[in-house]
Order: structure tokens, then C-alpha cells, then sequence
């Protein structure tokens, strides 16, 4: 079906690479919490960072001719602020990116449910009850991580609210910054290894920093999948969270992202010759459709 308004094009290819990155991403979670009785194959966090890496590159080569593949709010906030993507379409971006993930997470209970469900009857696990968060890292994150730092006890003298809400901001602007210096327009890059060396981004911001908060990185791939939680039985333990740590994993990558532009642009952007930042003079919405 032809589609004559480029922003709608641009949408729903956010939703497409979205939702191949959700559903790549959390399917390889999937089968690590809950595949061979909730040993998976032993693949731990390295192994996580890799699928995670390698789901985010497949993602940025099937979207990125069309939409620019930002696949994530907090990166769609910092092109906003530092590098005159319109904000008029920010919503619109957005709400595509939600939309995605919320499919993605569809997908995975249509694809491993009966692994999820073995996994849950086996260990005694109700999805509305405190355990529930278990199983529930399935689909977003977590903080802290309830498969390894715990959901009960002590827990939260290990990992408090301000070392989840931190680790998220700095991992979040870590990624925005690598970002922005890999699509550098005025490096001599290889664009089309741009995907690939995102992908190793995430893969090791993933395979580092997950058991502080389940390394988010990305307000969509989290909260997508928790209003789908709510509607397969969560209850609070999708939206809030426990602890009410949606705001850790949904909310600080928004403000690490922009926070990551910013200091790219002081260190690194403004000593470039001929800055293409907001310092630049403004040219039509049109021509910064894939900023």
C-alpha cells in the first residue's frame, strides 16, 4: 500500500525497527530465564549484551534508510535538542516507538508463552504477586535486576534508588555519545558500519551494567512491554514496578540522553570544523527529516 506522507512513512518504520529490536532483544531473554527448565543455555550477561547488540544493528539496517532509526526516545529527545530534529514530530516518533515495542512484547508471549508458562508452574511463580518480577524481566527491565541482585530481603541496601537512577543516566548518555560520534557527518566513516558498531555499543553497555538495573538504555523498550504486562496479569508489577522503578527504567534514560548530546557537543562536536548543531542556521522541516 503506498503511503504519500513521508512522516507516516518515517512512523511506521520506527515501528518496524522498533518492534524487531524488542522482539530480537527480549525473545534471547526469553529463553535465558525461562528455556530448559530457567537454565536457558547458561549464556549469562555477555551473552545478553551480544543478542541485545545484535538485535539494535538488525533494527538500524532495516529502519535507518527511512526514518533514521532512532528506535528510542531518549535518542529522539537528544536529536530534538542538539540537532534540529523538528520538534513537532517528536510525539509522533515517539508514540511509534511505544507502539513497536508494545508489539514486540505481543510477539514474544505469542512465540515462548509455553516456555514461560512451564518455567512460572515449575518455581511457583503468580504474576500479580511479589515473585512475579521473575518472570516479568522477560519483558522490561528491572531495577534492581530480581534475578541477581533479588526482589526481597536486603536487596535494595545492595543497589539503592540513587545507584539504579545514576547507572541508568550515565549508561544512557554513554550510548548517546557513541552515537553521535559513530554518525559524525563530518568523520570518514564507513556509514554503513554504523549499525554494527551501535550494536557493540548497547552489546557492552548491556553486558556490563544489567545487573544494577537491567541496563534499560531506552524508555520504549521498557514501557511498552509493561502496559502489555498489565494486560496478561502483572498487575503493579509491570506499571509502577516494584519500588515504583519504572521511573528508574523508563524515566532516567530521558534524562541521560540529552544529557550525553550535551556533552558530546562541548568536548568533542563544537571543535569540529563547520558545526551542524542548533548553532547552525535553520533550514526547512522537510530537509531535517533524517537528522
Amino acid at each position: 500500500m503506498a503511503v504519500s506522507e513521508s512522516w507516516t512513512k518515517k512512523y511506521l518504520a520506527e515501528v518496524l525497527g522498533t518492534f524487531l529490536l524488542v522482539f530480537l532483544g527480549d525473545s534471547f531473554v526469553a529463553f535465558a530465564v525461562a528455556g530448559a527448565g530457567g537454565n536457558g543455555f547458561k549464556a549469562g550477561l555477555l551473552g545478553a549484551g551480544f543478542f541485545w547488540g545484535f538485535a539494535v544493528t538488525l533494527a538500524i539496517y532495516a529502519s535507518g534508510a527511512v526514518s533514521g532509526a532512532h528506535l528510542n526516545p531518549a535518542v529522539t529527545l537528544s536529536l530534538a535538542w542538539r540537532r534540529g530534529f523538528p520538534w513537532s514530530k517528536v510525539p509522533g516518533y515517539i508514540g511509534s516507538q511505544l507502539v513497536g515495542a508494545f508489539i514486540a512484547a505481543i510477539g514474544v508471549s505469542f512465540v515462548w508463552n509455553g516456555i514461560i508458562v512451564a518455567y512460572e508452574n515449575a518455581n511457583h511463580i503468580v504474576r500479580g504477586d511479589t515473585n512475579g518480577v521473575t518472570s516479568g524481566l522477560i519483558f522490561w527491565a528491572n531495577w534492581p535486576h530480581p534475578g541477581l541482585v533479588g526482589y526481597k530481603g536486603d536487596y535494595l541496601t545492595q543497589d539503592p534508588w540513587w545507584r539504579g537512577a545514576g547507572t541508568e543516566i550515565i549508561i544512557t548518555a554513554i550510548l548517546v555519545i557513541c552515537i553521535l560520534g559513530i554518525v559524525e557527518d563530518r568523520m570518514p566513516s564507513a556509514a554503513n558500519l554504523a549499525p554494527i558498531a551501535i550494536g557493540f555499543v548497547v552489546a557492552a553497555l548491556v553486558g556490563l551494567f544489567a545487573p544494577i538495573e537491567m541496563a534499560s538504555l531506552n524508555p520504549a523498550r521498557d514501557l511498552g512491554p509493561r502496559i502489555w504486562g498489565l494486560l496478561i496479569g502483572y498487575g503493579s508489577n509491570a506499571i509502577p514496578g516494584q519500588n515504583f522503578n519504572l521511573w528508574v527504567t523508563t524515566g532516567m534514560p530521558l534524562i541521560g540522553g540529552p544529557l550525553g548530546a550535551w556533552i558530546y557537543d562541548f568536548f568533542i562536536h563544537q571543535h569540529l570544523p563547520a558545526p551542524v548543531g542548533p548553532d547552525t542556521v535553520p533550514v526547512p522541516e522537510t530537509a531535517r527529516a533524517r537528522a
